[in-house]
């Protein structure tokens, strides 16, 4: 009798090991970042890091629930378990390795300057070098804890931020002329060229590739010391390069691949 209640038991807590991610999987993601995530008209969240949330969570099973999370917090509210992911366009970096993990990269990571089609500034060298001296006497405007406010607060001393909670506002003050020049990903601001806001504007420079700020592209954030969360991650997103269901989340927002150079060599 003893045997089969350890066995009983036993059994139960294989059931449990097993259904362990069948629970509820919590999302840290912005919402107010279109076209990666943000609310539609109706109120539903919807973008590309959305999408890529919402099917890995249907290829492994997890009942998600999104959290809306500004980006300067999501790592503090991430340990603090408020969430389980952050799915929110999060760069892969050195920085932040240090206090979270990363899942494969699913996104390219790089950077440009943006401003009036009129404007001789010159913020970077042809080889995207620094000149914080061209920028003396203006304003760059850029989002608050992104990889871009790293890079330019260190590289460009003394030349005066403008630091947004959005994009939505960042533009705004680019389009009315209360910055000079923003800093941002291309991949977002393929959108804004088209749109009839952003016709008399233009990259200002190369598009910049630096591995220390801008990291090899973006993943997935979670808490450190959770390697089956973090395989089963990594998992469904290699199952979505493989099976072209990246391909089709990517062509609904862009003509070309946002794939990391590493998974299209």
């Amino acid at each position: 009798m003893r045997k089969t209640a350890l066995a009983l038991l036993s059994g139960a807590a294989l059931l449990l090991a097993g259904s362990a991610f069948a629970r509820e999987v919590k999302i840290g993601t912005d919402c107010t970042n279109p076209p990666f995530n943000y609310r539609t008209a109706s109120g539903e969240l919807a973008g590309f890091d959305v999408d890529i949330a919402r099917e890995i969570g249907k290829r492994e099973g997890f009942d998600l629930k999104f959290v809306c999370q500004s980006l300067d917090g999501a790592l503090p509210a991430l340990t603090a378990r408020k969430f389980d992911l952050i799915l929110a366009s999060l760069s892969i970096t050195e920085a932040r390795q240090k206090s979270i993990d990363f899942s494969i990269p699913y996104r390219s990571s790089t950077g440009r300057f943006v401003g009036p089609k009129s404007s001789t500034l010159a913020p970077v060298t042809a080889e995207g070098q620094p000149n914080p001296k061209a920028l003396d006497g203006k304003v760059v405007g850029l989002i608050r804890s992104s990889t871009y406010d790293r890079y330019f607060t260190e590289l460009f001393p003394g030349v005066q931020i403008s630091r947004y909670e959005n994009y939505e506002t960042l533009l705004l003050d680019l389009v009315s002329g209360r910055v000079d020049l923003i800093m941002a990903g291309p991949i977002k601001m393929e959108g804004f060229f088209e749109d009839a806001q952003g016709k008399n504007f233009k990259y200002i420079g190369p598009e910049l590739e630096n591995i220390k700020y801008f990291g090899p592209g973006v993943g997935v954030g979670l808490r450190k010391n959770e390697p089956e969360l973090l395989d089963k991650v990594n998992n469904a997103l290699k199952g979505m390069f493989a099976d072209g269901t990246f391909k089709a989340i990517n062509q609904k927002y862009w003509k070309f691949t946002v794939l990391p150079s590493v998974w299209t060599q």
